[in-house]
């Protein structure tokens, strides 16, 4: 007679020897069934009987685990707090389904574009750089001369007076 060693394998089929028990023939699963105490095994199907065995050995496995834990109760609070550090690993780990629930969390209304900047008329150009405190007399005058002869965009003559007075304020020096 042998004696096999039966396991449940992670995509939860009962196995013995190296196939699943499902595959087995009819008499070896008998044999087995017979091994384990199984009542009338040579009248039920494999399916059954490869069933009631799962339940056995997930029941022995309960019952093995708990005396174990009465037994050595450190190891299996070590056990214990190795799986609640595993598992609170696993969850500061982002995977590609928590990455999408999140995005779906923080999807906000999309911003709108903003309006488009409207043209700069000379008049209002040249009134903008009168306003500028940074830019001397002579700076300004050549400036207005450009928006009026239409040499620049109004509104690119107005960028450069910007810069110009920031390069002139008080407190920056230009290294030349």
């Amino acid at each position: 007679m042998v004696s096999y060693v039966l396991n449940v394998d992670k995509a939860g089929d009962l196995k013995f020897g190296r196939k699943k028990c499902r595959l087995h023939k009819k008499d070896e699963v008998v044999k087995v069934a017979k091994e384990y105490g199984i009542r009338t095994p040579g009248k039920k199907t494999v399916k059954d009987l490869c069933v009631r065995l799962k339940k056995k050995i997930q029941q022995a496995a309960r019952v093995s685990r708990k005396e174990v834990a009465k037994l050595y109760p450190n190891a299996a609070k070590k056990r214990t707090e190795k799986k609640v550090a595993a598992n609170f690993m696993k969850s500061m780990v982002t995977n590609n389904a928590n990455i999408a629930k999140l995005r779906q969390l923080n999807v906000k209304t999309p911003p709108k574009p903003s309006k488009k900047a409207k043209p700069l008329t000379k008049k209002e150009a040249i009134k903008r750089i009168s306003a500028m405190k940074g830019l001397n007399k002579e700076g300004k005058f050549k400036l207005k001369i450009r928006v009026e002869e239409g040499v620049m965009s109004p509104r690119r003559v107005v960028k450069v007076a910007r810069e110009l007075s920031r390069l002139n304020a008080p407190g920056y020096r230009v290294m030349m």
